[in-house]
């Protein structure tokens, strides 16, 4: 809610994105229909790599990065522009710049002209870490993701995982799907493929030796799961960011 004729009035043109250059992690953005980038705030430059905003200005997702990623993110905002339906707390994998990711909390609004017509979008992106939304409509889950951060590596079981919780193997299954829109088992692949990311990014590691470190149970299974998740094989990853 705002006061329109305040920002008319003082002509203010700018008043989002430069106060979220100062929140550590947080990415703040707005697309036009076309999903074209219009407004955002620095952190957008250090994930995609430019130096100046203005080769961003009027560019695309597709434009900065590979297809997966951006699949993923025009089929959401298709969505919001084609039914004005927001996306409100999505926890997911996403890229932080140089080759890796990290968990975050997605929120993104459809943004509508003086006629009521949707016009683009309009979205944040910020560290899970910092902001656990979903977890707060379950606190009891919060001691099972803590177990999971810590001993990912390990083949820690889910029943175990259920008991930490206070809850079922049913019932910790069902609410941790609802919160996190994965099974705790898949969540627990893709806290194993992050850390992969970050190893063949800032290390010269053997792939066999990144798979044993971050728990796969060998090179072949770590190659499977990371092409799954990531839509491009460990070498390729490497080979795209080392060369940056």
């Amino acid at each position: 809610m705002q006061n329109d004729q305040f920002f008319q009035d003082n002509h203010i043109s700018d008043h989002l994105s430069t106060i979220f250059d100062d929140l550590v992690g947080f990415t703040f953005f707005v697309k036009d229909i076309e999903l074209r980038y219009v407004a955002f705030n620095k952190r957008l430059l250090s994930i995609f790599g430019v130096d100046d905003g203005t080769e961003i200005l009027g560019k695309k997702d597709e434009d900065f990065m590979p297809d997966h990623i951006v699949n993923s993110i025009r089929e959401d905002d298709l969505i919001i522009v084609k039914t004005g339906e927001s996306i409100l707390n999505r926890i997911e994998l996403v890229p932080t710049g140089n080759g890796f990711v990290d968990w975050s909390t997605t929120n993104k609004k459809p943004l509508h002209n003086t006629k009521g017509k949707i016009c683009g979008i309009i979205g944040v992106t910020r560290p899970f870490s910092q902001s656990n939304a979903s977890l707060q409509q379950s606190d009891e889950l919060g001691s099972a993701l803590k177990l999971m951060h810590q001993s990912f590596r390990e083949n820690i079981a889910i029943t175990e995982l259920a008991a930490s919780a206070n809850l079922s193997l049913s019932s910790f299954q069902r609410k941790f799907k609802a919160c996190f829109g994965m099974s705790p088992k898949e969540y627990i692949r893709h806290l194993k493929v992050q850390e992969a990311c970050h190893k063949i990014v800032q290390t010269t590691q053997s792939f066999a030796e990144i798979s044993y470190q971050c728990g796969f149970s060998d090179q072949s299974h770590f190659s499977r799961e990371f092409t799954r998740i990531m839509k491009e094989p460990p070498s390729s990853y490497r080979s795209r960011f080392k060369a940056k």
